[in-house]
């Protein structure tokens, strides 16, 4: 705080000391009601205290808070005063102001307070205006990490099933186009359906999801599996190729069905399209420019960290629901681990761009409650067999 009490540090307190029983009347205004109030002005240690007539404090300031706000001219003319805050992010103008007329008094306080025509100090007004600026970029960082998962969990919620399910639709038709080979990339022959149902059904056993979920099988070298909203999941044959065993496949398909379960392809848009991509969806305005243009923003925008491993923790659950070993997503994990160096397509690119992989495989091995005893597998050998030879026929 600028200035001090006293011309020098014992002068002023000598003065003070002499002043100690000083009393004078002064007009005290309080800065928030229009009404001004008569009040006692004496001297304390290091203040100046102001009491209404009946012996009540009105108010306390700091002696060296004091500036002089109307200089007085000849005559004795009345004195005002205002206190400078004592933080750094009050007001320099303080909205206080006190009006003393008695002579003696205002000579008492010119000789105590030797600066009281200081300038007003224009820092606490800087301070606080930096504070008002670190406090909204704390707050935007603030609604990034926390606020907007939050808000695009909450709007996805808002978008009926039925609308989903027609975008989920038109990104997976985008999807398979893209990733498919052959005219007809969708994979099926009846053992191989046959044997995808089961897998699902014990996947989905005595789990609710707020739409139904359809699966098939794309002929696709890549390995990979990719989930559309409103429920519609793939599995690309390469996936299958590759995989050392159906929980191998059941693994990852749980992955899957966790985007599904936390509606992350309506949630990734949302974070995308914002606004107007929610009120197309919500007022069910999905015809022509409309719903392409929301296939090319689902299909461009990508998982957050935070919902892969929330799809990962779905998955344990399901496995362990399903009497089925965690670890083989664990397993699925360190074969990508070895398979990023030599290719970089489908999940190889997806999971191995993630620093944090160690750390996946750890959790999924420690959330395996088999600890390596026996299980059913997912699927017996000969709906294995068909499975992996759907896309031959």
């Amino acid at each position: 705080m600028a200035g001090g009490f006293g011309r020098g540090g014992s002068a002023g307190r000598t003065a003070l000391s002499r002043y100690a029983l000083l009393e004078s009347t002064g007009v005290y205004r309080d800065g928030v009601s229009q009404r001004p109030q008569e009040v006692v002005v004496r001297f304390g240690e290091a203040s100046l205290i102001l009491m209404s007539f009946d012996d009540m404090p009105v108010a306390h300031w700091a002696l060296a808070s004091l500036r002089r706000v109307r200089a007085p001219g000849a005559g004795g003319e009345a004195l005002s005063l205002t206190p400078e805050p004592d933080d750094a992010w009050g007001d320099a103008d303080g909205d206080e102001s006190l009006l003393i007329a008695d002579p003696e008094m205002i000579r008492a306080i010119e000789e105590v307070c030797a600066d009281l025509d200081r300038r007003p100090s224009r820092l606490p007004g800087l301070l606080r205006l930096f504070g008002w600026f670190a406090a909204a970029v704390a707050l935007g960082a603030a609604l990034v990490v926390w606020g907007l998962p939050y808000a695009t969990q909450r709007l996805a919620d808002l978008v009926p099933p039925a609308q989903e399910r027609k975008l989920g639709d038109a990104v997976m038709a985008s999807q398979i186009e893209a990733t498919g080979v052959g005219e007809d990339p969708i994979c099926t022959t009846p053992e191989g359906e046959q044997a995808l149902r089961r897998l699902s059904d014990r996947l989905l056993a005595g789990v609710r999801l707020h739409v139904p979920v359809t699966l098939e099988v794309v002929r696709s070298p890549q390995v990979n599996a990719f989930a559309a909203p409103g429920g519609r999941v793939a599995i690309l044959s390469g996936l299958l190729e590759t995989a050392s065993g159906p929980d191998e496949v059941a693994a990852v398909l749980a992955h899957e069905l966790g985007h599904v379960a936390h509606r992350d392809g309506l949630r990734a848009l949302l974070r995308q399209a914002g606004t107007q991509g929610l009120m197309t969806l919500f007022l069910g305005d999905l015809a022509g420019g409309s719903l392409a243009g929301l296939t090319q923003m689902a299909l461009a925008a990508s998982y957050s960290r935070e919902m892969e491993t929330e799809a990962d923790a779905f998955a344990h659950r399901m496995l362990v629901d399903a009497g089925l070993p965690t670890g083989a997503l664990a397993d699925f994990f360190r074969g990508l681990q070895q398979m990023s160096g030599e290719r970089s397509e489908g999940l190889a690119r997806h999971f191995a761009s993630h620093p944090d992989l160690d750390a996946r495989v750890e959790a999924a091995e420690a959330a395996d409650h088999l600890q390596g005893g026996a299980w059913r597998p997912a699927l017996e050998d000969a709906d294995w067999i068909a499975l992996k030879e759907i896309c031959a026929g």
